[in-house]
């Protein structure tokens, strides 16, 4: 009977933190603005900015030296692909950049005057492309036009040289192309950029506002306390288990409800993969918001104000993108670097949840992942009672070497 009414009074008292710090959450006008407003409507903005999945159209000018029929045709098949639009036909280079520095193109295709000669020659002949680096797209949809356009038309003089030294029409295709190629893009059909983008985002946004929320609630607290203590003392009389299980149930419950419109409605809204079974991904969800709320309240002990977790917040979230794996692969990160990844949940949660949601991968293929979130769970549950025992004992010391 003792040891039921002890887990009563351990329920009881964390029930009682729980309520208190989800009060802290709704009166907090900061807080709500982080939770609610930054949670539920930053997935919506980078699913709107990235709306139209790839870039298409993209506007160029060619400088054709060579004004022949090889050339214009070439030109045709450039201007035929979905990447780029031929919009400047110009006579100078001087001329292409002019147009480049005013930014009404974004390409520049230059063809020698020697292109036709050259290839009537059966000389290896040269293009040259110029690619905006304003943006890596740019150059992305440069490189495919041309380089696609070049090989569709090397094959096509291939076939006329074949069928003039006698060969029929089938053989030489045969000989132009005796293996097939079809690429398939297996967990990106559009090829888009938000179907690989927003999904790593979407996780980062549940780490990343849960840091800043709870660092503002530190800071609060610590701004209105008679000593600046992360823990006053009357609320220390709870128990440092129970304080941090009450913050955390708080953090989760409020966290479960946004982490289910992120994963679940978002990608609905934006027609984003979507290849995970509903209890999978509630699975996954759990070790990875518990391990950011309890990462979220070691962190917060830093917080000396509310301002100061707003800088950490603004100088880690694209260092943690990067640091993540799915911008850059993780096994190409300097060991060092690797390291410092291990550190964050979003790590892990971004990998999982890539290889869940969008590979159609089971929790069994995924069990480093979701071993490695449950390690951190238990990890900074242990940080978040360590430092908040010491802020007790140092209350505690404070307040006697002043009285």
């Amino acid at each position: 009977m003792k040891i039921f009414d002890n887990i009563k009074q351990a329920v009881k008292a964390c029930r009682q933190i729980a309520f208190g710090e989800l009060w802290n959450v709704f009166r907090d006008k900061g807080v709500l603005i982080v939770f609610f407003a930054a949670g539920l409507l930053y997935p919506l903005v980078y699913g709107l900015v990235y709306l139209n999945e790839t870039l298409r159209e993209v506007p160029i000018a060619v400088v054709d030296n060579s004004h022949s029929a090889t050339s214009r045709h070439f030109l045709r098949l450039l201007d035929a692909t979905p990447d780029v639009v031929i919009t400047h036909r110009t006579t100078s280079m001087e001329e292409a950049k002019r147009l480049f520095a005013e930014s009404k193109i974004r390409g520049v295709v230059y063809i020698p005057a020697s292109f036709s000669k050259d290839i009537a020659a059966h000389r290896q002949t040269h293009i040259s492309a110029y690619a905006s680096m304003a943006s890596m797209l740019y150059y992305r949809a440069m490189y495919s036009a041309v380089n696609f356009t070049a090989l569709e038309m090397g094959k096509q003089i291939q076939l006329e040289e074949l069928e003039s030294a006698g060969f029929t029409r089938h053989e030489a295709e045969i000989q132009t192309a005796p293996l097939l190629f079809e690429g398939v893009a297996l967990y990106n059909t559009k090829g888009g950029y938000a179907s690989f983008l927003v999904p790593c985002i979407l996780l980062l946004v549940l780490q990343q506002t849960l840091v800043l929320g709870v660092g503002i609630l530190a800071g609060t607290a610590r701004e209105e306390n008679l000593y600046r203590d992360l823990i006053p003392l009357q609320r220390a009389r709870h128990g440092v288990l129970h304080i941090v299980v009450g913050k955390g149930a708080a953090y989760l419950l409020l966290y479960f409800f946004i982490a289910a419109y992120n994963l679940l409605l978002v990608p609905k809204i934006f027609d984003l993969p979507q290849l995970v079974d509903f209890w999978s991904l509630m699975a996954f969800t759990l070790p990875y918001l518990t391990a950011c709320v309890f990462f979220a309240i070691s962190l917060s002990v830093f917080c000396a104000n509310r301002e100061v977790i707003f800088l950490l917040y603004l100088f880690s979230s694209i260092p943690m993108l990067f640091l993540s794996g799915a911008m850059w692969p993780h096994s190409q990160l300097p060991g060092f670097w690797k390291m410092i990844s291990y550190i964050f949940p979003s790590t892990f949660g971004i990998q999982g949840f890539l290889k869940l949601n969008s590979m159609n991968a089971d929790l069994k293929q995924i069990r480093i992942e979701y071993l490695m979130l449950w390690l951190q769970t238990a990890i900074y549950f242990v940080t978040a009672v360590l430092v908040y025992r010491r802020q007790i004992e140092q209350s505690g010391k404070e307040i006697l070497s002043k009285e």
